[in-house]
């Protein structure tokens, strides 16, 4: 067992008090999280893809837009959210038909899901530039994801990503903390320590060029790597 999962333990089993989330590394992090998320469950098809309507449930996870008892609002075309969520924690949809689309990614060089903004999934404006939720069935004391933020620009010509901001709750629906990414262009990763663990997971951002995740990995208790 790495130093970092033993460290990611031991979080989990005293928590500090008023919460708190520490970056480490992906790769060190995710082999060790058996909870996963890749979306290669559904077909490989072009972008755009196909959008998922309702809710989107896999093992230990459903992915929503927002949480019940939040109020989603839209800021110079980014999907924003406010307010403290609602017990019990749940997913929401933000009365879309869809929060996600998934299509083959070729930057990930597989199926990856792209949040569905105010635009909505007909326009290229409105894919990638939404909200994302996930609701655990059990709290998760590790997260990792990987992002694409737009694509390598060597002519420099296309505006710098946005930043991406994850938020992170516990069962009470109190925000232990946050993390904020600055993102490159291409792919990033992002993979955190949470104290107290995290029942739920919010991702707002503001890129212009709209993100795509893939490879979601989470803690299911009971099962370790």
């Amino acid at each position: 067992m790495t130093k970092v999962w033993a460290i990611c333990l031991a979080l989990s089993a005293t928590p500090l008090w008023g919460g708190e989330v520490t970056s480490v590394d992906y790769a060190e992090l995710a082999g060790h999280l058996p909870g996963l998320v890749d979306f290669e469950g559904f077909a490989p098809l072009p972008e755009p893809g196909q959008p998922l309507p309702g809710l989107v449930h896999f093992h230990g996870v459903t992915l929503g837009s927002m949480l019940a008892g939040q109020t989603r609002h839209v800021a110079e075309g980014f999907e924003m959210l406010t307010g403290h969520p609602s017990q019990p924690l749940a997913a929401q949809t933000g009365n879309k038909a869809a929060p996600i689309a998934v299509a083959f990614h070729a930057a990930f060089g597989s199926n990856a899901a792209f949040p569905i903004g105010p635009d909505g999934f007909e326009r290229l404006s409105g894919r990638g530039e939404g909200a994302l939720a996930f609701v655990f069935e059990q709290a998760t004391p590790a997260f990792a994801i990987r992002l694409h933020a737009d694509y390598p620009d060597p002519l420099g010509t296309r505006p710098k990503p946005g930043r991406v901001t994850f938020s992170f709750f516990d069962q009470a629906g109190d925000v232990i903390g946050q993390h904020t990414l600055l993102p490159d262009h291409g792919v990033n990763e992002v993979a955190v320590l949470i104290t107290p663990a995290a029942q739920a997971i919010t991702v707002t951002h503001r890129d212009p060029g709209g993100i795509a995740v893939d490879d979601i990995r989470f803690s299911i208790p009971g099962l370790v790597n």
